[in-house]
């Protein structure tokens, strides 16, 4: 990747000085409205409150469902130890692959059941692993390494089939339950095979974490919704000048070719696609949504060389952003 080539100093403080100009001027003829994306606005004491612990379930099969959880926290195992996160902090759950206790001593037999000598058992292993789709995705992806001829042979067929039949992200295998919640991300493995939910249609049910895919908080979905709906980015931050410690989000693609000064705190002239791509939280033509917040300016900016993208030094500059990963 060829680094960005950037404009002189001099030349960059006089564009700069333009830009300033500018939005001071719309400023005060009122032409600049409030932006979207702000992540501070009041409660509305009027507005109906959300129980906390209120979720909505995605199967794997990509149905939804509305439950009540029952449970208080949730324990994650992660490489630092045992955590108890609570419910009402969680907004988000991304669940590890897994398969029930059935499924787990079922599917090895139905794979070598594909090299069996008689040929209904491998007509009926194969069927039984077709219905069985993304369960049996990740045994017959290592199947293929058999040495058994028929069992590679069979077990390619069905692969091939699944993916025509499977979303590709249904087929992706997660090694480990994230959970998400407002200022911080937990990885590793929930300890509890299953969540004890309310339901206004089934009363208590059990939600098996070995067939969900994700789980959200229909508490925090406002918050949320907000990250959902973030606008694209504006050509400039400089309008956010006196913004000073706001939060927000905007809808940025990764980019190589755009002028930016300073390492993980960057000028607010600074393009944001591309201090996302040099700051690592996107790829060069990867579409996603950012997270920024409005600083002083710190008294000079650092350029350093990161993820394929040269940034310069630059003095005192009127604001700053940083983009947060969390």
């Amino acid at each position: 990747m060829t680094p960005v080539t950037h404009p002189s100093r001099a030349a960059a403080w006089s564009r700069r000085t333009v830009v300033a100009a500018l939005a001071a001027a719309l400023a005060v003829i009122g032409l600049l409205a409030p932006t979207p994306g702000r992540a501070d606005e009041p409660d509305d004491p009027l507005k109906p409150k959300i129980d906390p612990r209120a979720v909505e379930v995605r199967f794997g099969d990509n149905s939804v469902l509305k439950l009540t959880l029952r449970d208080e926290k949730v324990e994650i195992v992660t490489p630092y130890g045992k955590l108890l996160v609570p419910v009402a902090d969680i907004h988000k759950i991304e669940f590890a692959t897994r398969l029930s206790e059935a499924d787990e001593k079922r599917i090895p037999k139905l794979i070598g059941d594909l090299g069996n000598s008689d040929f209904a058992a491998r007509d009926a292993a194969t069927a039984e692993l077709l219905k069985l789709a993304e369960k049996a995705y990740p045994a017959l992806l290592k199947a293929l390494e058999s040495k058994d001829q028929e069992v590679v042979r069979r077990a390619t067929d069905l692969v091939e089939k699944i993916r025509d039949a499977v979303p590709k992200e249904a087929l992706e295998v997660r090694p480990d339950d994230v959970i998400y919640t407002e200022k911080s991300k937990f990885t590793g493995r929930i300890s509890v095979a299953s969540l004890k939910a309310n339901s206004p249609h089934f009363g208590e049910v059990q939600v098996k974490l070995a067939d969900v895919r994700t789980m959200r908080s229909l508490a925090h979905a406002e918050a949320d919704r907000e990250v959902v709906n973030a606008p694209p980015a504006p050509a400039s931050l400089q309008p956010l000048q006196n913004q000073v410690g706001k939060v927000f989000h905007f809808t940025v693609t990764g980019a190589v070719n755009g002028a930016v000064w300073g390492t993980d705190i960057y000028t607010l002239d600074s393009h944001l696609g591309t201090a996302a791509v040099h700051a690592g939280v996107l790829k060069s033509g990867q579409t996603g949504v950012v997270k920024i917040k409005i600083l002083l300016s710190p008294p000079n900016f650092v350029g350093s060389m990161r993820n394929g993208v040269s940034t310069a030094d630059f003095g005192a500059f009127p604001g700053a952003y940083q983009i947060l990963t969390k």
